[in-house]
């Protein structure tokens, strides 16, 4: 899940999408930077440390729209999974990343789960705000079965 952009994407796209190692660019099917920052993340080893790799993606990315004197912002909220564990990351370039929230809202999901998370959203879904928790600006949240970990994004 991603909500946000790469700004100025239409003359960073080149230079971002070379960013896209040889065995991962013959999956892009689209044009969006949505899928270009994913490519680019696997290139880096998002399977291994999904950390560093979106870190690594967000600070090559964060030096292209550089190079390009880019006058918008880079505004990521984004949610990966390998269906054992989430990743959440909220970044942008200028503090005004898209808002997420995370937590355990009155759903049909099971709730008997240790740590039991079962959403990660741009907005609250109810306005229960005792199941919701805010993920902050350049900060991310790594779920596991065993619990919550938070984590600051460094570029």
């Amino acid at each position: 899940m991603h909500n946000g952009k790469i700004g100025n994407w239409h003359d960073c796209r080149k230079s971002v999408e070379d960013l896209i190692d040889h065995v991962h660019y013959p999956h892009r099917e689209g044009t969006t930077d949505s899928e270009a920052l994913f490519l680019v993340a696997l290139s880096k080893g998002l399977i291994h440390d999904p950390i560093r790799a979106l870190q690594s993606t967000l600070r090559d990315v964060t030096k292209i729209m550089e190079r390009h004197n880019a006058d918008e912002p880079m505004r990521i909220s984004c949610a990966l999974t390998n269906g054992r564990e989430m990743w959440a990351f909220r970044f942008s370039s200028d503090d005004q990343s898209p808002s997420m929230y995370y937590g355990s809202p009155h759903t049909r999901a099971g709730e008997n789960q240790l740590h039991a998370i079962t959403t990660i959203a741009s907005e609250p879904s109810d306005s229960d705000a005792a199941h919701w928790f805010k993920v902050e600006e350049r900060n991310g949240v790594h779920w596991t079965e065993r619990g919550l970990e938070h984590f600051e994004i460094s570029i």
